[in-house]
């Protein structure tokens, strides 16, 4: 089977989606990978290290297309890529096709594609791999992004998340007791932040007990307590993810407006639509954005930041289910493999999602 490793340019991503080392193992395993020249170059592996590994580089973003049978992109497809993509090929990305435009939808449908989505690919104990690596290095960020905007000259309050003696810490709230959620806590109470997290799933809370004990409070997520710590939060967190179905505002802009002046606003969940009705998507490039007084940090693609971690994380994770559908092909391993099935979007360009149809079937004449 023929694998394409397609070099992003959007968005300042950073990440590749298969390391050299990656790419090797299909290799032995009798497949080829081909690469767009670049595509590793960020990471700090340069075409070269691929060829020692047995790729071949291309030097075409439509050359890419061309040769793959399955595509390893980063990115979800946006409305250019339409164009070079072939009928029944299969697109293996983060594609967050929730809140992707219609024209995209129903171009990929018309292609009659295979589209699997890395954020919903299971492991054999019902939690996304992916997801959840991603999810561990975006948590471990949260400190590091909101210290840096908390502090900054001219922007910033001038307040230090961990005070020191005499001085009060930051008030960090985190709305979401996931996995980015979860690791966000452990990092700001480990910088001596004060730290509230709140979800609607007690179990979720009480696994955040259970790994930080009295380090941070929990709270039950109803629209009181939401409310309340919006209005005391330094850094108010939002990692909040619904699998399969877009992110509701659950922040109106009125209670956005209730914070603190220029205190934190970082929304994990922007690549599903983000919790807030003044969230937009940012870059890495120009990440930030104040809104009602209040700094707002909105980038879907954060882990690019860390982007030589974030692509081994995800290579490691990534390479078996690649292995899986070089031996048995496409199908074949979507049948015998529930965990990459249930990562599927589409297949043969027909949707494998109910919430999904739902939310396009009205929307085909806005394209």
């Amino acid at each position: 089977m023929n694998f394409g490793i397609v070099h992003e340019t959007r968005l300042n991503e950073k990440r590749v989606a298969l390391t050299p080392n990656g790419s090797a193992v299909l290799i032995r395993a009798g497949h080829k990978v081909y690469l767009e020249s670049g595509a590793g170059l960020a990471c700090g592996w340069t075409d070269q290290h691929y060829e020692n590994q047995g790729v071949q580089v291309i030097f075409s973003h439509e050359e890419i297309y061309g040769r793959a049978d399955v595509l390893l992109k980063i990115l979800p497809v946006v409305a250019k890529n339409l164009q070079y993509i072939l009928e029944g090929q299969t697109i293996i990305s983060f594609q967050h096709l929730t809140v992707s435009s219609p024209e995209v939808y129903f171009g990929l449908l018309e292609k009659k594609v295979n589209v699997i989505g890395m954020e919903l690919i299971e492991g054999d104990d019902g939690t996304r791999p992916i997801l959840t690596a991603m999810s561990e290095i975006a948590g471990q960020l949260a400190p590091i992004i909101a210290g840096n905007y908390l502090g900054r000259d001219p922007m910033g309050k001038g307040v230090l998340l961990g005070g020191v003696a005499g001085v009060a810490p930051a008030s960090v709230v985190i709305l979401g007791a996931g996995t980015s959620g979860l690791n966000a806590a452990c990092a700001f109470s480990g910088l001596g932040a004060q730290v509230h997290i709140l979800d609607r799933d007690l179990n979720k809370l009480r696994e955040v007990r259970r790994h930080l004990g009295n380090h941070v409070t929990t709270l039950f997520a109803d629209q009181n307590n939401i409310i309340k710590s919006l209005k005391f939060a330094d850094v108010f967190l939002g990692a909040v993810l619904i699998h399969g179905r877009r992110t509701p505002n659950i922040l109106k802009r009125e209670q956005i407006a209730q914070m603190k002046p220029l205190s934190i606003f970082i929304d994990f969940s922007i690549d599903e639509g983000g919790i807030s009705e003044t969230s937009r998507p940012t870059t890495l490039a120009d990440p930030i954005y104040i809104e009602e007084g209040v700094i707002h940090y909105c980038v879907p693609n954060i882990t690019a930041g860390v982007n030589r971690t974030a692509s081994r994380a995800l290579a490691n994770i990534l390479v078996d289910q690649l292995r899986t559908i070089g031996q048995l092909g496409v199908k074949a391993a979507l049948e015998q493999n529930a965990n990459l099935r249930r990562g599927t979007y589409l297949l043969d360009g027909v949707c494998l999602i109910p919430e999904l149809i739902e939310h396009f079937k009205d929307r085909k004449s806005s394209r």
